[in-house]
């Protein structure tokens, strides 16, 4: 995309974080997924805007905050956030607290406890089954809000998203382990 520049992301790197350390622990607690963690974080750290939010992007070799203006459909790229396009993030939460405490957990060998109960899981996964259409997908319904990376979808349009497919799967997947483990 033309307003996409050659840079550092602080979405993309906290995802990465998070990435590390799920694969972390589904290894065994293989460390090499651990090893690059430290050195990210650092860089979380002092890239943070003044408000604590993180620019989407950063130049390469100054790490100053990247930003475009828009006119029409050109783009310009700028250093100043003060008319920034409003169809795209330019500037994201900074997860850092939590990506430190739970590197802290992970390297400790502990886990950060997400767990509910069994029967909670087990009502979760009554109503994940019952959401299923008759091809079973899940399907959801447009409110008009926009989609990362995607043009506005009319409000009640039908769409497939990726983010419930893979929580419902999580939760299954939960389950699952939670009925081999009984």
């Amino acid at each position: 995309r033309r307003f996409e520049p050659p840079a550092v992301t602080g979405g993309e790197t906290q995802d990465v974080i998070e990435t590390l350390i799920k694969i972390y622990h589904f290894s065994g607690g293989d460390q090499k997924y651990l090893k690059p963690i430290p050195e990210a974080l650092a860089w979380l750290k002092k890239s943070q805007l003044p408000d604590g939010q993180l620019a989407r992007y950063y130049e390469l070799k100054t790490n100053r905050p990247l930003y475009m203006s828009r006119s029409g459909k050109n783009y310009s790229l700028t250093y100043d956030d003060s008319d920034l396009p409003r169809h795209y993030g330019w500037k994201i939460e900074s997860k850092l607290t939590q990506l430190q405490r739970e590197y802290n957990l992970s390297k400790a060998g502990k886990q950060q406890s997400t767990k509910i109960s069994p029967r909670e899981l087990s009502t979760q996964v009554q109503t994940i089954l019952k959401n299923l259409d008759s091809q079973a997908r899940w399907v959801s319904t447009s409110t008009g809000e926009r989609l990362a990376g995607q043009p506005k979808i009319p409000v009640n349009s039908q769409y497939i998203a990726s983010e419930v497919f893979s929580e419902n799967l999580q939760k299954l997947s939960a389950f699952l382990e939670l009925i081999k483990a009984n």
